[in-house]
């Protein structure tokens, strides 16, 4: 059986992260990173099926010292990366690793500082990010650099942290961010600088069979243009499984061919391709009613 090619593979190296973000849910699994030996064998399979990796599902890959080591596999075998992570973990012990070839894209949260309780003011948290960008256009950096702004919702819950934060990126990067035009548009980004974007989006709940249900008809992106393996080497259909309920198979005992050619990976797909969702966690998530529009 030919298996389809993806856009990207969300491979969770580590589900460690130090921080407790309000829009994540509690983590249920133990802490976990994949082995470099495992993931230098998962990356020789991947290369089967897509061309990027990021390095995400939950967890920060920063936490890890031997970050460079798994961005080293990665480029070994023609896969670029995507990195997702906060300003906790960054400082210029990481800012020639994040130089790295393989590297596509840098996506910084910046709404995980009031999503936290900090002890540190906004500007000695997000001082990392903006020293590690001003670094990297020095470099004429090859990848994109992302801050998200995940928190536009109706009521404007977050208007005063937005404020705070586009006063200091206007600082830094002498550019003009209206509050309420962005609020009343909603643009998807806006340019900062060669290569640099802030990054808009709504909060959303992650799915879980503790929600509402939602219906059983509709379709997702997942296991069409991505699908996900977790730090334990569980393959799931999308990003946002980050317990594995809907487990499709584990790399460890079976291929990444193997799992991708089940009867329960091809049933997932046609009720997608055919407007059907039949799983229950698929079935309690809002996120996919997104791709109904």
């Amino acid at each position: 059986m030919v298996i389809k090619k993806f856009k990207k593979v969300h491979v969770e190296i580590t589900n460690i992260c130090n921080l407790k973000c309000s829009f994540c849910p509690p983590k249920l699994l133990p802490n976990e990173t994949m082995k470099l030996e495992k993931f230098d064998k998962l990356n020789q399979e991947l290369k089967e099926v897509t061309k990027e990796l990021a390095y995400h599902v939950v967890g920060d890959p920063l936490v890890l010292k031997n970050l460079k080591e798994y961005l080293d596999i990665s480029l070994k075998h023609g896969l670029k990366v995507n990195l997702v992570t906060t300003a906790n973990n960054i400082n210029e012990s990481f800012h020639e690793v994040l130089m790295h070839e393989a590297i596509r894209q840098i996506n910084f949260s910046i709404n995980s500082y009031n999503a936290n309780s900090h002890k540190k003011s906004l500007e000695e948290y997000l001082n990392p990010i903006i020293d590690f960008t001003k670094y990297a256009i020095k470099r004429k950096q090859h990848f994109f650099i992302n801050y998200r702004i995940w928190n536009l919702d109706e009521s404007k819950s977050a208007k005063e942290f937005n404020a705070k934060v586009f006063n200091l990126l206007e600082q830094e990067f002498e550019v003009k961010l209206d509050l309420a035009s962005i609020y009343k548009e909603k643009p998807k980004n806006i340019k900062l600088e060669r290569m640099i974007f802030i990054n808009f989006d709504e909060y959303f709940n992650w799915p879980s069979l503790e929600n509402k249900f939602v219906s059983k008809e509709g379709t997702c992106y997942g296991l069409d243009s991505h699908f996900a393996i977790l730090s334990s080497g569980k393959v799931v259909p999308c990003c946002l499984d980050k317990d594995a309920v809907i487990n499709l198979g584990d790399i460890n005992n079976s291929s990444l061919k193997e799992i991708l050619s089940s009867k329960k990976v091809q049933e997932i797909k046609d009720g997608f391709k055919n407007g059907k969702v039949i799983e229950e966690l698929c079935q309690k998530c809002e996120y996919r009613t997104r791709f109904d529009k």
